[in-house]
């Protein structure tokens, strides 16, 4: 009898053994919390928080090109976290990733620059590393020059890459055709939606962004229906005064590309230069797209290409469809329908 209570205790051990060892391998694969903090200008700490039978899995970082190890690459190892230092010939920026070819399914990031509020973002796993790209925990951009550059670039992007803002300007310039009429309707768009970026980001003004976006594709079709109203021989307040349209649909698209600006994240010292340089990006693109509309019209005025009159409100109508779309969409997105 003591016998064989002995070898079912045996079996009772063996039999937790291998669930704990099944367990342990369950788990080689999960999330764990890490820190980079920035001790001052240049140096770093990069610091992965795990248990002891899970050390082994937190292997070399890959650092930037810049950037080279104090110490052990292996880092050290204590009771509940392997710790990398590290320092950088220049400051790790917008531009710079870390690689972390850890055997874990991710890790919760907490970046703490010299200065600055921290910052949490989880980094997933991407094959067979965690790329933690810096740009996405306010990262400053190293230099105004660099700053300038970068916020310039992503504004000019965003409106080229922003339909609905490129279909309003453009049925302004269906309504306007005299030019300096139209300089003064993009001027005071321009004004508008300025003032709105400026006052959004700053938090001054602080809107949910699905009924921002209903209202902007909602302007679209108000222009597009004044452009037909206009055909008929009902002309408004918009042919009349079409600056006044402008800024007021101005401050609309505003608080818009102050979201895509919000979307991107900024660094709170770099606020100024960020607002400063996406606006001016978006109005470099803005006004290459007003160029090449100008370049087209002309091109059919010198060619000679006969528009029939029931056809120049096809691109009203194109507009106004795509535009009531937009409405019906966004609008849904705001009581939730979607």
């Amino acid at each position: 009898m003591a016998k064989l209570r002995l070898t079912f205790l045996m079996l009772i051990a063996l039999l937790c053994g291998l669930l704990g060892l099944s367990s342990a391998a369950a788990h080689t694969l999960g999330v764990d919390k890490a820190d980079l903090i920035e001790k001052e200008p240049g140096f770093y700490e990069l610091v992965s928080k795990v248990p002891p039978r899970l050390s082994g899995l937190i292997t070399t970082p890959i650092l930037p090109d810049q950037c080279a190890f104090e110490g052990s690459p292996r880092g050290e190892r204590g009771s509940y976290h392997v710790r990398f230092k590290f320092s950088c010939e220049t400051k790790l920026t917008a531009d710079d990733q870390l690689v972390l070819p850890w055997k874990r399914e991710g890790a919760l990031l907490t970046v703490r620059w010299h200065g600055q509020e921290p910052v949490s973002k989880l980094a997933s796993r991407e094959g067979n590393v965690i790329v933690v790209e810096l740009s996405d925990y306010l990262a400053g951009s190293g230099s105004v020059l660099r700053a300038a550059s970068r916020y310039t670039v992503l504004g000019f992007e965003h409106i080229l890459e922003g339909l609905d803002h490129l279909l309003f300007v453009l049925a302004l310039m269906i309504v306007v055709r005299d030019g300096w009429r139209l300089v003064k309707t993009i001027t005071a768009f321009t004004v508008a939606h300025s003032i709105t970026l400026a006052l959004a980001t700053l938090g001054y003004v602080n809107l949910p962004s699905a009924p921002v976006e209903a209202s902007i594709a909602l302007s679209i079709v108000f222009l597009c229906v004044e452009i037909v109203h206009a055909a008929r021989g009902r002309k408004s307040l918009t042919y009349a005064y079409p600056w006044i349209v402008a800024f007021a649909f101005g401050l609309l698209h505003g608080l818009g590309f102050a979201g895509a600006l919000s979307e991107i994240g900024l660094p709170p010292s770099e606020i100024p230069i960020a607002l400063l340089f996406f606006n001016i990006g978006v109005e470099l693109g803005q006004l290459a797209f007003v160029f090449v509309i100008l370049i087209v019209l002309r091109m059919t005025v010198v060619i000679q290409i006969g528009i029939p009159r029931w056809a120049e409100l096809v691109p009203t109508y194109i507009i106004g469809t795509l535009a009531m779309n937009w409405t019906l969409e966004r609008s849904a997105a705001v009581f939730g329908l979607t």
